[in-house]
């Protein structure tokens, strides 16, 4: 068997599926070629009326049905062909394919006048095509045999050793036996197969290896982040206990079981409180988003979407009663009806899209939620009447501990991870994520935020699983 793999591109899987589709291309393009051939043979006789003879049509046409029967063959065992170093492989099956091309356009050019006919230039495209597949070493051996193939046909032509088929329509004289226009001819078509193979074939070289760099860049890269997120899970998970013993410390100081204290004291350490509180959430959500790049792990499962919801708005009762915010929730058939989704993934996500929008919406706000379906899509809309986002800042408010300008004075808790956290599930569950300011309910005082979710249904889960199996 011939070795025809470079030893860099052994378990370099990009490379194989580039080979293969490929050779499956030159197949798709050769079933082109043979219609070429027939067209262009077709014309030649009928519109530009060359002088053919019954040998020349008999060969053209074999020549033709041949390209077809042999491509057909090809077609069907290019899914049987293996990737394999070592065994016959994608890169033999082109080598396989070269010949065949090149014995069939040695005849055509043979039997449409050799060194006359301009038809011997294709030699150069299928060099080229050649270059871009197989190794330099084997696309310079057969350009030299083609070279070689090619001038022993003239020259048996020159010495009237086989017959030349010449085209009066072409050429008024017979070029093939002078010499001066046989040796330049041979000359230049041989600087050009070889200039054109060199050149190719050494860009060719140089995009594989350069491919192969940047998937070693890649797959570095991601060994870093995955070294990142680990760390950030350690290091976030030891600041989490000192945390949550302040805030404890903090609880029984307020609760009186370390004496009577004022109303003064009493603002500070609720103060206190929501701070460890959003410490907290802070760490939470830094966790959660290291796990879930780290892990990537998305468990589909039947949810009722509605209940989900609610019970996000009821963990913030407390908060909408006391800002005498007005909610209303739409919600369709909902009630009843579950699609398939990750419980976890979902609830962050409303949890952090409906907490946003109660923490910035004023006193007497109003904040709609509506939940609906449309040609498989699952489309979550929150709209409040809260402060808004500028719109210049709209299109960086999912990057990371952003916080929008406006905020800035308020007194308003937050870490700027909520929306890059909810984008990033989002997108892991192949939807998109818009947010829109100032919203249909806002005010000029108040512009208001919407946020705009489309996900995929229930139909589409299974494709989803498989896509991030595969991942």
């Amino acid at each position: 068997m011939i070795k025809l793999v470079p030893e860099w591109a052994y378990n370099y899987q990009e490379y194989w599926d580039t080979i293969k589709n490929r050779n499956l291309w030159f197949i798709q393009l050769r079933y082109a070629a043979f219609f070429m051939v027939v067209a262009m043979f077709s014309i030649a006789i009928f519109i530009f009326e060359l002088s053919l003879n019954k040998v020349q049509i008999g060969w053209s046409i074999g020549i033709s049905l041949s390209i077809l029967f042999y491509n057909i063959i090809l077609h069907a065992s290019w899914t049987k062909v293996q990737c394999t170093p070592g065994k016959f492989n994608h890169l033999h099956y082109s080598l396989i394919q070269m010949i065949l091309d090149l014995i069939a356009l040695t005849l055509i050019v043979y039997f449409s006048g050799s060194i006359e006919t301009p038809l011997y230039m294709l030699y150069i495209f299928h060099m080229i095509i050649g270059s871009l597949i197989l190794p330099s070493r084997v696309i310079f051996v057969l350009s030299t045999s083609m070279i070689l193939i090619f001038s022993a046909i003239v020259v048996f032509e020159f010495f009237s050793i086989i017959p030349h088929y010449h085209i009066k329509e072409i050429y008024s004289s017979e070029n093939v036996h002078n010499v001066r226009f046989i040796l330049s001819s041979l000359g230049i078509f041989a600087f050009t197969i070889y200039t054109a193979v060199g050149l190719t074939s050494r860009i060719a070289k140089r995009l594989y290896k350069r491919e192969r760099q940047l998937k070693e860049m890649l797959e570095e890269l991601n060994r870093a982040e995955e070294a990142k997120q680990k760390y950030i899970m350690a290091v976030v998970h030891e600041i989490k206990s000192p945390i949550v013993a302040a805030q404890s410390i903090v609880e029984i100081v307020k609760n009186g079981y370390l004496g009577e204290i004022n109303d003064k004291m009493e603002v500070k350490l609720n103060r206190t409180i929501n701070r460890t509180q959003e410490a907290l959430r802070l760490i939470n959500n830094i966790l959660r988003i290291s796990k879930l790049r780290l892990l990537g792990e998305i468990t589909y499962e039947e949810i009722n979407l509605y209940h989900l919801i609610l019970d996000t708005i009821d963990k913030r009762k407390e908060t909408i009663e006391k800002k005498e915010i007005q909610l209303k929730f739409e919600h369709g058939d909902y009630v009843v009806k579950k699609v398939a989704g990750d419980k976890v993934l979902f609830e962050l996500i409303m949890s952090n899209v409906i907490g946003n929008a109660v923490k910035y919406t004023p006193q007497k706000g109003n904040i709609i939620i509506t939940l609906e379906d449309s040609e498989d899509i699952l489309i979550i809309d929150v709209t409040d009447s809260g402060i808004g986002i500028p719109e210049k800042e709209i299109k960086l408010i999912f990057t990371e501990f952003y916080r929008a300008s406006n905020i800035a004075g308020k007194v308003v808790e937050g870490s700027g991870l909520g929306l890059a956290l909810v984008k990033e599930i989002v997108e892991r569950l192949n939807g998109t994520i818009n947010i829109d300011s100032p919203s249909k309910i806002g005010e000029d005082k108040n512009p208001g935020t919407s946020v705009r979710i489309l996900l995929p249904l229930k139909e589409q889960a299974d494709q989803n699983k498989v896509k991030n199996e595969d991942n």
